[in-house]
């Protein structure tokens, strides 16, 4: 069960009480990997072209289940909710899941406790915050400075034809939960943003190469992000916080490629961007290939 799911499920347990009595019945453990559960069914629903598989799991791409099982819901009863493609402070619900989206949740708050973790307003009702009314006297804002850390996330054993998209997407998914994990133990911690860009410098491992595993050529890339942090306590090293946490959870990220994507043989540095880490650039394990 990968982390993600694991959060999910927590948030799942927290957010939602079933509203029928005449009828218990309890998610799967492993939750409904391509679609949603329906707890008034007791069923997972599916987003197509994927099937319940015999165990009930939403894994089989056979299109052969039926139609679009949302088709008659109510937005904001019993629609699916999916982050946002265009923001990722948003989360978006309707009756038919956008192309290319297979991830989908049975709430807003589990939606933003997966998709933004840190948003002030991903949850929020309405098109304003609740708070957001003029004042009839001038206040000053008080503004805290932001600390930028660029992580960066060195890949190796990826398939030769890989999914760069899908691969970014997945680190990302893995970093997110990772700093929602440090959030826990770090609560005057405020992420104010994640943002993808180049990666400068050489390699973590001081190499780039092609290389063949079983018979299978397999390659290598970087993806760096730069994740922007208040500065509420000047006497904090945000950058080597954040890169001894990424360096200590990097299986949180590697469980989502290998699981989602089936990239078995993925492993990974991580570090910050050059190398830096807040006191060395020495090479990290943050996953070996599998042989």
């Amino acid at each position: 069960m990968t982390t993600l799911k694991t959060l999910f499920i927590l948030l799942l347990s927290t957010a939602l009480v079933s509203t029928t009595s005449a009828q218990q019945c309890e998610a799967p453990s492993s939750g409904c990997t391509y679609g949603m559960f329906n707890y008034e069914k007791c069923i997972c629903e599916c987003i197509k072209p994927f099937c319940p598989d015999s165990n009930g799991d939403c894994v089989v791409p056979l299109d052969n289940c039926g139609g679009n099982p949302w088709e008659g819901c109510t937005r904001g009863l019993d629609c699916p909710w999916w982050g946002s493609l265009s923001s990722g402070d948003m989360c978006n619900t309707g009756s038919k899941v956008p192309p290319g989206v297979w991830a989908i949740y049975n709430t807003r708050a589990i939606c933003c406790g997966v998709h933004s973790p840190f948003s002030t307003v991903c949850n929020q009702k309405g098109p304003n915050p609740p708070n957001n009314i003029p004042s009839s006297e001038p206040t000053i804002a008080l503004q805290v400075p932001n600390e930028k850390v660029t992580l960066k996330f060195d890949l190796n054993g990826l398939p030769d034809d890989f999914d760069m998209t899908k691969v970014k997407a997945n680190v990302l998914a893995g970093l997110k939960i990772i700093l929602a994990q440090l959030k826990v133990r770090e609560p005057d911690l405020q992420v104010s943003g994640i943002n993808e860009r180049s990666c400068n410098g050489r390699r973590l491992d001081q190499q780039r190469q092609l290389r063949m595993v079983e018979r299978e050529l397999l390659a290598d890339a970087s993806i760096c992000y730069t994740v922007e942090v208040e500065n509420r306590d000047s006497g904090q090293d945000y950058e080597a916080l954040l890169v001894a946490e990424t360096r200590a959870s990097s299986d949180v990220v590697l469980d989502e490629i290998r699981t989602k994507l089936d990239y078995v043989n993925v492993g990974m540095n991580t570090g910050g961007e050059n190398g830096s880490d807040g006191s060395s650039g020495s090479n990290i394990n943050g996953g070996s290939n599998p042989t």
